[in-house]
This record gives structure tokens, C-alpha cells and sequence, in this order.
């Protein structure tokens, strides 16, 4: 049933079979690289309420498929700051968060919320890290090379967002498989009757990780500026397009079907096609036998 928030506006009730289609669609869509920023294009979210409605008959509108989507985001990284936080655990296989009384009663006074966590854990979160992890850390130092560099104070906002905004956990288990172990703190593994091994602070590590998308951003801003170059310096003949990658493949005669959809798959993006016209012949037709 659908109900009426503050604003007047039509909030979806989400049965839990229901969520759970929804969050597979959404990891699909991930996994063939649709989330390009921290949200889909319209045209993805029309498939994806088209998708939903016909696995569970449930018609939404792509407002209300975006205010879920930010709503998982928000529960897990408030899930993933819980299981980061020192003093707690999380079995992945029990789904179940474990901490002493103390513990829990002091996180509890400055994060209320996570009281739905006591008894039982966030289900799915290991697709939700898959589709969240980049968007919720990293991927908000992300930019399209169609957007403009963040300006100064942008750049500032987002250095804070970052440091105060939590990161997907990893499962970690044993080589066999079979036995998983509690998994505290930044994903690291301990046994339930051993003390607790010795952390770097929080902040070194968030430090860490900051650096590096640092310099991730640089490099996706010169790349930009050398895509800028490249434009101008180019006739109206667009540089390394996929007509061009097209035209090479046809000419070499004998690639099939199979080989030439899955290179299709590939040369979407500027940098494959680019090392697709400039690689040599011999590496070229090797390179299309590996796919």
C-alpha cells in the first residue's frame, strides 16, 4: 500500500521479497556499468521500474525508485560505520552484530538509529557494498570527463563528505570457505575468543584512503585535460571512434560474431578504443582471441 508523507507526496511500502528484486535489478544494472556517478540516467531507472514491475507486478515512479535507492544507500553506510567502529563484530554467515552491553549502549547515544541492528544485521550487504562502495567513498570524488573540475570549495565539501562518511566492510573468510570469522573494524578477521589486534586509528586510515582517491581525481583531471587537446587539435573526424574500431575489425575478415560483440562491449569507453587503433596488428588479433 502506498501512503501520504508530510509533504503530501506518495511514499511506497517495499515488502521484503520486493526490496530484495529491487536491489538485484540495481546490482545488474551496476555490473554492466550503468552508474557512471552517484545515481543512474533517466532512461536506466525507466528499465529498471519496467524490471521491477514485471518480476513483482509493483509500479513505481522514478522518484519514488530514487528515493529508495538513497535510502539503501543510507542504511548501508550508517551499517558499515556501526561494523567499523571498534569494540563491535559482525558475523556475515549468522548475519548478527556482536558487542559488549557497554559498548552498544555508548554507540547507541550517539547513533540511535542503530538499534535495528541488535538482533539482526543489514541483509544483503555485500550486494549493497558492490553497488554503494564507489558512490558512498570514492565515487564522490568521481567526475564524467562531460562534467567540469569541482571548484575549491566544492572540492573542500566533498573532502569533508569523505572523511565523515562511512566504507563498505569486506567479508573476509577462511581458504576452505567454511569458516567464516567474526569481521571487525575495517573488515579485518579476529576470533571470538581472542583480544582484539591492535588498530591504527580510524583517521589514519580514512587519511590513507583519501590520499589515494587524491590521486585518482588528478589523474582523471589530466586525462581530461589531454581528451580537451585531442578535441581541439582534431579535424571534424572524431579521434578513436567506434566507427573507426568497427572499420579495423571488418577489415581483418575473420571475426566472429561472438568475439565482435563482446569487443563492442568493450570499446564503449574513450581508453579501450584508443588502445584498440594504436596497438600493432599481431596484438590486435591477439587481444580479440582473449575475449
Amino acid at each position: 500500500m502506498a501512503s501520504k508523507n508530510v509533504d503530501g507526496q506518495e511514499k511506497m511500502s517495499w515488502p521484503p521479497r520486493h526490496e530484495t528484486i529491487f536491489i538485484h535489478i540495481l546490482h545488474e544494472h551496476v555490473k554492466k556499468g550503468d552508474l557512471q556517478t552517484s545515481t543512474f540516467k533517466m532512461k536506466v531507472w525507466a528499465e529498471i521500474s519496467d524490471e521491477l514491475y514485471a518480476q513483482c507486478g509493483q509500479k513505481c515512479t522514478i522518484p519514488q525508485l530514487k528515493s529508495k535507492f538513497n535510502r539503501l544507500r543510507i542504511v548501508h553506510r550508517d551499517f558499515s560505520d556501526l561494523i567499523e567502529h571498534t569494540g563491535f563484530g559482525w558475523d556475515p554467515v549468522a548475519n548478527t552484530v556482536t558487542a559488549s552491553e557497554d559498548v552498544w549502549a555508548s554507540y547507541l547515544k550517539s547513533k540511535p538509529k542503530a538499534k535495528q541492528f541488535r538482533t539482526q544485521g543489514l541483509e544483503h550487504y555485500q550486494i549493497l557494498g558492490e553497488i554503494f562502495n564507489t558512490t558512498t567513498a570514492t565515487g564522490q570524488l568521481h567526475y564524467a570527463s562531460s562534467q567540469l573540475p569541482p571548484n575549491s570549495d566544492d572540492e573542500r565539501e566533498l573532502e569533508n563528505n569523505f572523511l565523515n562518511t562511512g566504507v563498505h566492510i569486506d567479508v573476509d573468510l577462511d581458504d576452505d570457505g567454511d569458516n567464516p570469522q567474526l569481521v571487525s573494524g575495517k573488515g579485518k578477521r579476529k576470533c571470538a575468543t581472542t583480544a582484539p589486534p591492535e588498530r591504527r586509528p580510524k583517521k589514519w586510515d580514512k587519511m590513507e584512503s583519501y590520499l589515494d582517491v587524491c590521486s585518482e581525481v588528478m589523474s582523471q583531471k589530466l586525462q581530461r585535460e589531454k581528451e580537451k587537446s585531442l578535441e581541439a587539435s582534431s579535424t571534424s573526424k572524431e579521434m578513436y571512434s567506434i566507427e573507426e574500431c568497427i572499420g579495423i575489425v571488418e577489415t581483418m575478415g575473420d571475426v566472429d560474431n561472438d568475439t565482435f560483440n563482446k569487443m563492442l562491449e568493450k570499446i564503449v569507453l574513450i581508453e579501450w578504443r584508443k588502445i584498440f587503433v594504436i596497438m600493432p596488428a599481431v596484438r590486435r588479433r591477439a587481444w580479440l582471441a582473449s575475449l
